[in-house]
């Protein structure tokens, strides 16, 4: 079986459409106005939506590896754990920033 056809392909296409897509929502919504990155809590929602995006591509790369049986399923669960500190973290210090200002 071709498992680049059967598990890569997919993958690539669907964050690949779906990250062109992502970049020109983002786009179109800064070059309109309604999502200034001067103001602290956009710029604390453009960290939620990159994170997320990039969670999610995580994810789905961690478990694919994980059903090939190139990782442990362990890696995927500390990983994804190691993600959500940082996430914490960032979103914590995001909401001194815009609590401070």
């Amino acid at each position: 079986m071709d498992l680049f056809s059967h598990s890569w392909l997919p993958f690539f296409y669907l964050y690949g459409l779906g990250g062109i897509l992502f970049v020109a929502g983002i786009t179109i919504t800064l070059k309109a106005g309604s999502f200034d990155l001067k103001r602290s809590s956009h710029k604390k929602w453009m960290w939620i939506l990159l994170f997320g995006f990039v969670w999610y591509i995580t994810m789905h790369a961690l478990m694919t590896w994980a059903a090939l049986g190139v990782i442990s399923p362990y890696t995927v669960l500390y990983t994804l754990l190691a993600m959500v500190g940082i996430f914490i973290v960032v979103t914590l210090r995001f909401k001194k920033i815009v609590g401070a200002g």
